[in-house]
C-alpha cells in the first residue's frame, strides 16, 4: 500500500512539474505578438528619428522582454526543482 501511495505522489508531482513548464511556455508564447509589435514600434520611431518615442518604446520593450524571460525562468526552475528524486543505490 505504501508503494502505491508513493507512486501516486510521484505522478502528481510529475504532472505539476510538466503543467508549470507548459503554463510558462504558453504565457511567454501568448506575449510574443505584443513583444513583436513593440519592437516594430521602437524600430519605426528610430527610423523617424523621434528620440523621445524611441526611448519610450525601448523601455516598454525591455520591460516586456524581462517579463517574458522571468516567466520562462520560473517555469524552467520549477521544472528542475520538482524533478523526481534520484533513488539511492541499493
Amino acid at each position: 500500500m505504501a508503494a502505491q501511495d508513493n507512486a501516486d505522489a510521484g505522478s502528481i508531482r510529475n504532472a505539476i512539474r510538466w503543467g508549470l513548464l507548459l503554463a510558462s511556455i504558453a504565457t511567454a508564447t501568448f506575449r510574443l505578438p505584443r513583444l513583436v509589435n513593440e519592437f516594430r514600434a521602437w524600430r519605426g520611431a528610430l527610423v523617424l528619428e523621434d528620440t523621445a518615442a524611441a526611448e519610450g518604446w525601448h523601455r516598454v520593450l525591455n520591460v516586456e522582454l524581462i517579463g517574458v524571460l522571468v516567466v520562462l525562468a520560473i517555469g524552467i526552475a520549477a521544472f528542475y526543482v520538482l524533478r523526481p528524486k534520484a533513488k539511492a543505490a541499493e
